[in-house]
């Protein structure tokens, strides 16, 4: 028997064989890859198809998600217990023993002094764009407004409100006592001086004037913000008011005109945000 013939005949067929091995695993590696290649990209058609599933309120809540975080993440590094964020309304009453640094004006009203420097500079700037503007109310103390609050019931009942719709038209323009933002010193009441001379006075169509559009246009510029704007009555809690600013400072005015706040969003986003 050739023994050399038949060891070398095993040799080829076991190479054989194991070339068929190697090919056989080659393959099947080949076809798990394809498949898993296959199940990622029915993941991904699953996860397409389950974002185009959204049904429209769900994308509308997706997307004031985003913007909120978006808001919260541009916030100003500033915190709600800031001087010039001091917050006074119907609903959160000035601290009556709060030790306020007032400046008198040369017409003799009082005013912040640390917003006077500011103030005037807007003024000033105003006056080189040809409007003369003048201040008709700054500060007031919590007495005065009792009296300015009485006074208006009284008128609307000798026009024959009842007592209870006259508090409710004096409350849409003057807010009660201890809650008027003229009790901090920062806001300011002010007019052209031929709208002044009108007798026209404060009323919301002072908004016709050129000059109240110059000083809304650039009061940022100064740290004012229109306080009562109109369309956010449901949050201040007072009508449209388009002669009274008030000082927050230039970052906070600048993002409160950004994203069209009012004050009290200002300060619950702030507070949202942990400042």
């Amino acid at each position: 028997m050739n023994y050399k013939k038949i060891a070398g005949s095993l040799l080829i067929l076991t190479t054989i064989t194991g070339c068929g091995l190697i090919e056989e695993t080659f393959y099947n590696t080949s076809d798990e890859s394809s498949k898993s290649e296959t199940s990622l990209d029915n993941q991904s058609i699953a996860a397409d198809s389950s974002i185009q599933a959204l049904t429209p309120e769900e994308e509308h809540q997706l997307k004031e998600k985003e913007e909120r975080q978006m808001m919260l993440d541009e916030l100003p590094n500033v915190a709600v217990s800031d001087w010039n964020l001091l917050l006074v309304n119907n609903s959160q009453l000035i601290d009556p023993t709060l030790d306020l640094p007032l400046t008198i004006l040369p017409n003799g009203y009082m005013i912040d002094e640390r917003i006077e420097q500011e103030y005037e500079n807007w003024l000033k700037k105003a006056a080189e764009a040809g409007f003369k503007i003048v201040l008709v109310s700054s500060y007031r103390s919590v007495d005065l407004q009792q009296k300015n609050y009485d006074s208006s019931i009284q008128r609307y009942v000798g026009q024959n409100y009842t007592q209870e719709e006259a508090i409710k038209e004096t409350e849409k323009y003057i807010a009660i006592p201890g809650g008027s933002e003229h009790h901090t010193g920062l806001a300011v009441d002010i007019l052209d001086s031929e709208w002044s001379e009108t007798g026209q006075g404060l009323i919301p169509e002072y908004d016709t004037q050129a000059s109240q559009h110059w000083l809304v246009d650039n009061m940022t510029d100064y740290g004012f913000i229109l306080r009562f704007p109109k369309g956010k009555e449901a949050e201040t809690g007072i009508n449209y008011e388009s002669w009274h600013f008030r000082y927050v400072g230039i970052e906070n005015a600048k993002y409160i005109e950004k994203y069209d706040l009012s004050l009290e969003e200002y300060i619950e986003l702030l507070k949202e945000a942990g400042k």
